[in-house]
C-alpha cells in the first residue's frame, strides 16, 4: 500500500486515535496518515497532501461515519484559521485526550511510570486569553485584521473570536477601520512597504485594557486622531502604547516603543497580590486558570516560616511573590534583566521583603547557594524545559522537594528521566490553560529519596 500510495490520491480511512497536536492518526496497511478534523471512531475520504519516509499528511475531503463526541464548532472559520485545534471535539472529550495524550508522552519519552489522573479544566472553555497578537494586511486595497491562516503567512478575518474577550476582538477590528479611515496601509512583507503591522492587546481582571500598535515606522500618522477615536470609544483602555519594529522578521515586538496616551503599566491582582504589566511583561494568558494552578504549586510547595526556597526561571515574580508569604526567605531566578526589574517593582508594590531577585541563568545562580540549606526549588522553565547542567546541579544538592510547572509535557518527561535518578514522583496535576487547543499545562511535585 505504502509504495503505491501518491500524493493527491484519494483514500478511504477509519481514524484510530489522535496525536498529541490533535490531529487524526488513519493507519493503511500500518503506514499512519495524520489528518487534522477526523476523530477517533470516525471514518471517511481524504486526499494524501504529503508523504514522508516514516508518514504521511492528509486533508480530510468528507466524512462517510461521524463520532458521537463530535460537536459542531461555535466559530465560523475553525478550520481555516491557525488558532484552534479542538472545537470540534466535545469539551469533556477534550480534557480526555489531554490526559491520554500527557500519560502516552510521559511514558514514551520519559519512562515514568506514574499514572497521571487529575486535569482541571474549565467551567466555561471560552473567551478566557488575557492577551492577544492580532495580524494586519492589506487585501483588495484595504486593510484587514485577523489571525494567520495555519502554517500559512496569510491574514484569515474575524468578526468574533471565541478564546479571546468580545472588547479585544472589537478593538482589533476599530484600529482596522481606522487605518482605512485615514488610508494608513499594513506592513507587506514582501515589498517591506506599509506602516501597521500588528496589534497586542492586553486585558486586567479588572477589565482594564492596553493597546500596543507595532509599526513599521516612527510616525504614526493620525496619531491623536486615532488615541482619541480609540479612548473615547473605550473608556476602560488605560494604556496606549506605538511599538516600532521595522526589522525584517517575524518577531512581533521591535526595540522601540512610545507611550501615546495613559500608563506605561496596567495594575493586574492574581492570588491577592498586585503586579505591574508592562507590554513586554510574561504573564499567564489565563487568569482563572492560573489562579487554580498557582493555589496547586502553594499546596505541593507546602512552605513552613523557617523555610528557604528558590523560584527558578521567576519571570516578573508572580510565584515568588505568592509563595514569600508564607517562608523565612525565597529568591526569585530570571535571565531577563527586564522581567527582575518588574519583580522587584512587584515585591515593594505588595510590601514584600524576604524576597531576593537576582538576575542570571538558573543553572548558574544556584551554585551560590552551596552553604544554604534549600528546602525547595521551584522551576518554570520556557517550553524547551530545564537546562540539563540545573537538573544535574539540583541533584548534586540536598534540597528536599522539587514543583516542577512546565509548558510542555514532551521536554517535561525529558527531565523527569534525570530527576527520578534521586528523587521520586508524588503527584502530578493538569491544567487546561488553553481549551480548544492540544496544548497542556502540568505541575509535578516531587520529593528526594534514597537509593
Amino acid at each position: 500500500m505504502v509504495k503505491k500510495m501518491k500524493v493527491f490520491d484519494v483514500v478511504d480511512v477509519t481514524c484510530t486515535d489522535l496525536n498529541h497536536e490533535g490531529l487524526g492518526v488513519c493507519k493503511l496497511d500500518g503506514f499512519p496518515i495524520f489528518v487534522p478534523f477526523i476523530l477517533v471512531g470516525e471514518e471517511g475520504k481524504i486526499e494524501i497532501i504529503k508523504l514522508n519516509k516514516n508518514y504521511g499528511q492528509g486533508r480530510l475531503i468528507k466524512l462517510t461515519k461521524q463520532s458521537k463526541n463530535r460537536v459542531k464548532p461555535i466559530c465560523p472559520i475553525f478550520g481555516v484559521c491557525g488558532g484552534c485545534d479542538l472545537m470540534h471535539l466535545n469539551y469533556e472529550e477534550q480534557l480526555k485526550f489531554k490526559l491520554k495524550s500527557a500519560n502516552e508522552t510521559l511514558k514514551r519519552i520519559g519512562k515514568v511510570n506514574f499514572e497521571v489522573k487529575k486535569i482541571v479544566g474549565m467551567e466555561n472553555p471560552y473567551y478566557y486569553r488575557n492577551k492577544v497578537q492580532i495580524q494586519y494586511q492589506n487585501k483588495n486595497g484595504k486593510v484587514i485584521c485577523g489571525f494567520y491562516k495555519k502554517n500559512t503567512h496569510e491574514v484569515v478575518e474575524f468578526a468574533e473570536c471565541f478564546i479571546q474577550p468580545n472588547q479585544a476582538t472589537d478593538i482589533a477590528r476599530f484600529i482596522r477601520n481606522l487605518a482605512n479611515e485615514y488610508k494608513i496601509t499594513a506592513y507587506d512583507e514582501k515589498t517591506k512597504k506599509g506602516i501597521l503591522r500588528h496589534v497586542l492587546i492586553r486585558n486586567t481582571v479588572n477589565n482594564e485594557y492596553m493597546v500596543v500598535i507595532v509599526t513599521n515606522e516612527d510616525k504614526l500618522p493620525h496619531e491623536q486622531e486615532i488615541i482619541e477615536k480609540i479612548k473615547n470609544r473605550y473608556p476602560n483602555v488605560k494604556s496606549i502604547i506605538q511599538n516600532i519594529n521595522n526589522k525584517d522578521t517575524n518577531v512581533i515586538l521591535g526595540d522601540k516603543a512610545k507611550l501615546l496616551y495613559g500608563s506605561e503599566t496596567l495594575l493586574e491582582n492574581l492570588m491577592g497580590l498586585n503586579f505591574y504589566l508592562s507590554y513586554k511583561s510574561f504573564f499567564q494568558t489565563n487568569h482563572i486558570q492560573t489562579e487554580k494552578m498557582y493555589a496547586k504549586v502553594l499546596e505541593y510547595v507546602s512552605p513552613k516560616t523557617n523555610e528557604v526556597i528558590v523560584d527558578g526561571y521567576c519571570g516578573v515574580g508572580t510565584i515568588t511573590l505568592m509563595l514569600s508569604q508564607y517562608v523565612k526567605e525565597i529568591y526569585g531566578i530570571e535571565i531577563v534583566a527586564e522581567a527582575i526589574n518588574d519583580a522587584k517593582k512587584n515585591a515593594l508594590l505588595n510590601g514584600i521583603k524576604n524576597a531576593t531577585f537576582i538576575v542570571g541563568k538558573t543553572e548558574e545562580e544556584i551554585l551560590k547557594f552551596k552553604d544554604v540549606q534549600i528546602d525547595t526549588i521551584v522551576v518554570d522553565p520556557p517550553r524547551k524545559g530545564c537546562d540539563k547542567k540545573l537538573l544535574e546541579v539540583i541533584l548534586e544538592m540536598p534540597i528536599k522537594k522539587i514543583v516542577y510547572v512546565s509548558c510542555d509535557i514532551a521536554t517535561l518527561a525529558r527531565d523527569l528521566n534525570i530527576l527520578e535518578e534521586k528523587y521520586a514522583i508524588q503527584d502530578i496535576t493538569l491544567f487546561d490553560m488553553f481549551p480548544q487547543s492540544a496544548h497542556i499545562e502540568s505541575v509535578v511535585l516531587l520529593s528526594r529519596v534514597k537509593k
